[in-house]
């Protein structure tokens, strides 16, 4: 098996970098604790709300939920194209810590290599899967809500890797990896006059905050928007 390639995905940025020792550094929380603990987790959508401007918190749910799948979609997706081995992104294998700013960090302990098709199921089946019905008792949000913003979170993490000169996005999104059967009722890839667009099916709520900047895959509209969801740090 391939080595795993850590440096070459955390060059990509912060949203593909994974940890695999602790550096020293206090105040890893297990990721398993987010799921299991209710009060952590709404801890941690109650930040994300204030970091909102005191959104609701339905909108700071769906918010934190699109960006941490986007931080396990990176790992994966940036794991694959690179061709190093895939880490095990289970809630049990993973240990996280938030920064004053930015996406939040993740350490992988026990570092432990598994293929495409098993780290996809660890990844859903174990992880963000459990999240979203954690979240769901938290708050009340509609699944597919979530689950759309998986899908999000997946094409942007492909568009990523393609802007940054790891494949044409067209031969990328003809890799069923990029396009798992779970996901496919909640957005597709449309041909634009720049290439291709995903547009999901569902909406995270963002433009509720502010109408005149969608994102950039909202099912609302399909007029290309002045930016996308924005870092609110998860």
């Amino acid at each position: 098996m391939q080595p795993f390639r850590f440096a070459e995905l955390a060059a990509l940025g912060p949203y593909f970098a994974l940890h695999s020792d602790d550096g020293c550094r206090a105040g890893w929380r297990p990721v398993a604790g987010v799921i299991a603990d209710g009060a952590e987790l709404a801890q941690i959508i109650d930040g994300v709300a204030a970091r909102l401007g005191a959104a609701p918190q339905w909108i700071a749910a769906s918010v934190f939920y699109q960006g941490w799948a986007a931080r396990l979609t990176s790992i994966y997706a940036g794991s694959l194209v690179l061709g190093g081995a895939i880490p095990d992104l289970a809630a049990a294998s993973l240990r996280y810590w938030q920064p004053p700013s930015g996406p939040v960090e993740l350490l992988a302990a026990p570092l432990t290599a598994v293929d495409a098709g098993v780290g996809w199921r660890r990844l859903l089946d174990d992880h963000l899967d459990p999240l979203a019905d954690s979240v769901r008792r938290q708050v009340r949000i509609g699944r597919h809500l979530l689950i759309g913003n998986l899908a999000s979170a997946l094409a942007g993490s492909v568009v990523m890797l393609a802007h940054a000169g790891h494949g044409q996005l067209e031969d990328l999104t003809s890799q069923a990896w990029a396009q798992p059967a779970e996901l496919a009722r909640y957005g597709r890839w449309h041909p634009a006059t720049d290439g291709l667009r995903y547009v999901r099916t569902t909406c995270c709520g963002y433009d509720q905050l502010s109408p005149a900047s969608r994102c950039g895959d909202c099912s609302l509209s399909r007029r290309r928007p002045d930016r996308k969801l924005p870092d609110q740090g998860i």
